[in-house]
């Protein structure tokens, strides 16, 4: 069995999750790790057995590393991308894949040229309530869907702010709690209804001392004739589970977070329910490696198979085209159709 070598760029707490879907696929080995911080980096090569490297030529220069693994602030991925497909590396980027459309521009430049496979993570796709409902709508069993609406009301702390000078800048973040934060779903938003025609948007910055906005308020016409409302916010103290919900011709389905809560559709039986134990609304790393685990098994998937990823770069693309139209909308005070 031929063994993928991953390197990780960045040694954050993400990070760690990465390292940990690493060491749980049995085709795939961490050879090594770079951090613009060596002795950070060194540190997290030692706990993890792996190689640390200085530079980031020294580390794109090994021949081992086939896939590498960005998980730097948002601001930088771009440049990441760019310098790992140069070097015919393959790559996982966490959420968003970039923060502006010249970054995005570029990015996808060097994909196509350098014929590299790359994989964006957002690995709530990968869920089985997301891919259960993604297959009820496509098979038309909810019929004509209404009104879809997604609401995530979080809570970060300033102290969350502070620890990363990053976060909650234009320059690094690229946005706040809809670029950062709500991304996730804005993507299973738009993946489930077949794109977003338009977005009005109203973003604040109600509590957190930061460039960018800690509260986004969304109405949204769906490509599929739907129309809701996407939420985002970081202030709701102590955090909550995502909701989203699905109001259909035949019935309505309800999710918390990654859990079918609800599921009330005319002739048709009931999926698996639950009731979510995630705390990611009041804990930033309060999730299991898992579904990550899934998206680095499509990569070697489709890299051994020679096919597209399920999350490519023009996929990823998506949420961050939704998030700069809002942005603008934002801007202008106006509607901004896609």
């Amino acid at each position: 069995m031929k063994k993928h070598g991953f390197g990780l760029i960045g040694c954050g707490a993400i990070a760690k999750l990465h390292a940990r879907a690493i060491l749980d696929i049995e085709n795939a080995e961490l050879v090594a790790v770079y951090d613009y911080n060596y002795e950070f980096g060194k540190k997290f090569a030692e706990e993890h057995g792996c190689k640390a490297y200085k530079t980031l030529e020294e580390f794109l220069a090994d021949t081992n590393i086939e896939i590498v693994n960005i998980c730097t602030p948002s601001g930088l991925h771009y440049e990441q991308i760019i310098s790992a497909a140069n070097a015919k590396k393959n790559v996982i980027v966490e959420k968003p894949i970039v923060i502006t459309h010249e970054q995005m521009d570029k990015a996808i430049k060097a994909v196509e040229e350098n014929k590299i496979k790359i994989e964006v993570i957002s690995q709530l796709r990968f869920t089985y309530s997301i891919k259960t409902l993604k297959a009820a709508i496509d098979e038309g069993k909810l019929g004509k869907i209404y009104i879809a609406d997604y609401r995530m009301k979080w809570y970060r702390s300033p102290e969350y702010y502070a620890q990363a000078g990053w976060r909650g800048t234009w320059a690094m973040d690229g946005g706040g709690a809809l670029m950062n934060q709500g991304i996730h779903g804005v993507d299973m938003m738009q993946y489930l209804m077949g794109g977003v025609k338009s977005v009005t948007a109203d973003c604040r910055t109600l509590k957190h001392n930061i460039e960018v906005e800690d509260t986004a308020n969304i109405l949204v016409e769906y490509n599929n004739g739907a129309i809701g409302v996407i939420q985002a916010t970081t202030v709701a103290k102590p955090g909550y589970n995502r909701k989203l919900e699905i109001h259909a011709e035949k019935g309505t389905v309800i999710l918390s977070d990654d859990t079918i809560e609800v599921w009330d559709v005319d002739d048709m039986e009931k999926p698996e329910l639950g009731v979510s134990m995630a705390k990611s609304g009041s804990s930033a790393m309060s999730f299991s490696e898992y579904h990550h685990r899934l998206q680095f098994l499509d990569l070697i998937d489709a890299i051994e198979n020679d096919r597209r990823p399920l999350i490519d770069i023009y996929e990823g693309k998506k949420p961050v085209d939704i998030i700069l139209a809002t942005y603008e909308s934002n801007k202008t005070k106006t509607k901004v159709n896609l």
